[in-house]
C-alpha cells in the first residue's frame, strides 16, 4: 500500500504541467492592432495609398488607386481624407468643436456632434488590410534588424508569402482572387506595433486574370501639431439667401 502511494505521488510530480504559450511578437501584434494605438503616437500625419492593376490575356489592363490621409491631433481634433483615382470621394475635419463633412467636392455639412466622422476613421484607416485583404495568414515576416523612423525606435521587417496551409477541404469552385506572390518590407513601432513604414508589393490571380497591388504607408511629423481648418459654413445660393431674407411686413 505504501509502495503504491508512493508510485502515485512520483507519477504525479513527472507529470508535465501545461506551459504557457510565448508572447506574441511585434508583428503579429501589428496585424491585430485598432485606430487605438495609432491614436497612442500622438499627433502625426500619415497615407497610405493603393494601386491596383488589373491584367487579362486579350485586354486593355485596368488600373485604380485609392489613398487615405489622416492629419491627426486626438479625436477632437483631425481631418480625414479618402480619395479615388486622384479624385477626393470623402472628407471629414473634427475641429474647434465642431464636425464638418462632405461627399467628393460637395459643399460641408457642418455639425456639433463628431461621432460619425470619428466612426469613419475608426473603419477605414486600415489601409494594409484592405491593400492584403486576401492574404490574411499567408503573410511571412522576416527580421531585418532596427531602424529609427521619424525619430522612434522601429523594427525593419522584410515580407514574404507563406506556404498555403493545408487543408482537407476542398477549394470552392468560383473563389476568388487567391495570393500567388508577396514582397516588400514595414517599419513597426516597438512602443505601440503601428506600422510606421510599408512598401508591398503583392500579386493575386484568378484565372486568367492577375491583379498586381502596389501598397505604401507613411507615418510622418510624429508629436507634431497638425495644422487643422475648420471649412466655412456653405453661402448657398442666391436663391436660398433671398428665401432666407426676412419678409417685408405688409402695408396696410
Amino acid at each position: 500500500m505504501i509502495r503504491l502511494l508512493f508510485l502515485s505521488i512520483a507519477t504525479a510530480g513527472c507529470t508535465e504541467q501545461p506551459t504557457e504559450p510565448p508572447p506574441a511578437t511585434i508583428e503579429v501584434v501589428s496585424q491585430k492592432i485598432t485606430f487605438d494605438s495609432v491614436s497612442s503616437l500622438g499627433p502625426h500625419y500619415s497615407v497610405g495609398s493603393i494601386q491596383r492593376t488589373n491584367t487579362r490575356p486579350g485586354t486593355d489592363d485596368f488600373e485604380q488607386s485609392e489613398s487615405i490621409e489622416i492629419a491627426w491631433n486626438s479625436w477632437e481634433s483631425f481631418h480625414f481624407q479618402r480619395g479615388v483615382d486622384g479624385e477626393p470621394t470623402f472628407e471629414a475635419i473634427v475641429h474647434e468643436g465642431t464636425s464638418s463633412t462632405r461627399n467628393g467636392r460637395g459643399p460641408w455639412k457642418t455639425t456639433s456632434d463628431g461621432e460619425n466622422a470619428r466612426l469613419d476613421v475608426y473603419t477605414a484607416w486600415n489601409t494594409w488590410d484592405e491593400a492584403l485583404a486576401g492574404f490574411q495568414g499567408r503573410i511571412g515576416f522576416e527580421p531585418l534588424g532596427e531602424t529609427i523612423v521619424d525619430g522612434r525606435p522601429a523594427k525593419r521587417f522584410s515580407l514574404a508569402l507563406l506556404p498555403k496551409p493545408a487543408t482537407s477541404k476542398r477549394p470552392k469552385k468560383g473563389r476568388g482572387m487567391q495570393p500567388h506572390r508577396l514582397e516588400g518590407e514595414v517599419a513597426i513601432d516597438q512602443a505601440t506595433a503601428v506600422r510606421l513604414r510599408a512598401t508591398v508589393h503583392a500579386v493575386s490571380k484568378h484565372g486568367k486574370l492577375v491583379r498586381h497591388t502596389e501598397f505604401n504607408i507613411r507615418r510622418s511629423d510624429i508629436g507634431e501639431i497638425q495644422s487643422i481648418e475648420v471649412p466655412e459654413a456653405p453661402v448657398g445660393s442666391p436663391g436660398d439667401l433671398l428665401r432666407k431674407m426676412p419678409t417685408r411686413p405688409s402695408s396696410q
